[in-house]
């Protein structure tokens, strides 16, 4: 949505964002592992929104 309404706000920031990962402060996230198997609890995990960032099923 910024990036709909505030075009110039959002690609300050992107360069920013973009500037901090390139020197190192900012580092994304790593995801969550469930092995397959764990699938239902995984969902059921989301259900709940206990999680942050991102899930990952390894088959």
């Amino acid at each position: 949505m910024l990036m709909q309404h505030a075009p110039a706000v959002f690609d300050e920031l992107t360069a920013e964002l973009s500037a901090l990962m390139a020197a190192g402060v900012l580092t994304p996230g790593r995801p969550t592992v469930y092995d397959l198997a764990d699938g239902p609890k995984a969902l059921a995990e989301l259900e709940a929104r206990s999680t942050v960032g991102k899930l990952v099923l390894r088959p």
